[in-house]
């Protein structure tokens, strides 16, 4: 997990969505921190352009932030 991409999208959980930063940790999914599709939408948003790959909707409920930040940090094909 890269720590750079899992304090840019703990940052955006706390500062975008509204999370409690003691409910964060690597091994919590999306849908422990209990956000609905709007949160996870803005989220996306929000992360789109501050990392190497984005973030998918489909299935973004069961990742762990670990997960999410490894693949925030995973490099892309065309970028």
């Amino acid at each position: 997990m890269s720590s750079s991409a899992y304090e840019t999208l703990t940052e955006a959980l706390v500062t975008r969505i509204g999370v409690d930063p003691e409910r964060l940790a690597p091994e919590r999914t999306f849908a422990e921190l209990a956000l609905d599709s709007m949160a996870l939408v803005e989220l996306a948003v929000a992360l789109d352009g501050h990392a190497d790959a984005g973030l998918p909707l489909e299935g973004l409920s069961t990742l762990t932030l670990a997960e999410a930040a490894d693949l925030l940090s995973a490099p892309t094909a065309g970028r």
